[in-house]
């Protein structure tokens, strides 16, 4: 599973379009299976799962009617799949597709690009509009279809989840790729912003990159992987409450450049 990671705009859903067969690169080879995309989709379309970013089917078409028309492209679909798919994301056959919330929606793609087995999973993005549950149901789904076999590309702008799946990654903006390498090397740049409030300074909490604001509120930038020390130190002392956040992406690639 490799991760696509980068801010809105760095040129993730423009490199999944030239795989998925649908721009053509200016320059340079997008290859699956050593064919050249969008050339010669034809011959590896019917192994890719794609979930793009944006989901927009048959507005007027039942989604039962719409998993009939997903059937027709593929020589077997697994019923017995496609029911638990269903089942697990709690997909309401009955309504049309322009009758769904956008959460709602984005379960009709993971169905579609997942029923068949695809021996290629393309994710757009996959978890916008989806809910904490459904995204770790999504999560399991992806998992499995690894242990399967799959390859996996997963374009994501939240760093914490690409750290999470995949095994390895590159960071692009601007279309350029500004890092990239197994996930422990993005383990070793990603971090939490943490606010302590009413804290108790300690000679420990010293070794942290910390800011100072007005009322004994301390703000810490702590790498994920000295997280747990950290943690372990602050509860050596007394503070009222405390703010854990994920730094905008666009501050890491700051770094990066610099």
């Amino acid at each position: 599973m490799f991760g696509l990671i980068g801010p809105n705009g760095a040129g993730k859903t423009t490199t999944i379009r030239i795989l998925t067969g649908f721009l053509k690169p200016d320059n340079g080879e997008a290859l699956i299976e050593g064919k050249k995309m969008p050339f010669e989709v034809d011959f590896v379309k019917e192994n890719i799962g794609y979930i793009p970013g944006e989901v927009n089917f048959y507005g007027d078409m039942k989604i039962s009617e719409f998993l009939d028309f997903n059937r027709s492209f593929y020589k077997n679909i697994d019923r017995e799949y496609e029911k638990e798919i269903i089942e697990l994301l709690g997909i309401e056959v009955n309504k049309k597709f322009k009758a769904l919330s956008l959460g709602n929606k984005k379960k009709i793609a993971i169905l579609q690009a997942l029923v068949h087995k695809p021996k290629y999973l393309i994710l757009d993005e996959p978890t916008n509009g989806l809910d904490p549950l459904i995204q770790q149901k999504f999560y399991s789904l992806i998992k499995r279809h690894k242990e399967m076999g799959a390859v996996i590309l997963f374009s994501s702008h939240i760093l914490s989840e690409i750290e999470k799946l995949c095994d390895a990654f590159a960071m692009i903006k601007d279309g350029i790729v500004v890092k990239s390498g197994t996930i422990e090397g993005l383990r070793d740049i990603s971090r939490k912003i943490i606010s302590v409030y009413n804290l108790k300074f300690i000679e420990d909490l010293k070794k942290y990159k910390y800011s100072n604001s007005k009322n004994n509120t301390y703000i810490f930038d702590i790498k994920n992987l000295e997280l747990k020390e950290f943690l372990s130190d602050l509860v050596k002392t007394e503070f009222s409450d405390i703010e854990i956040k994920n730094p905008a992406l666009e501050d890491i690639f700051l770094e990066l450049y610099k």
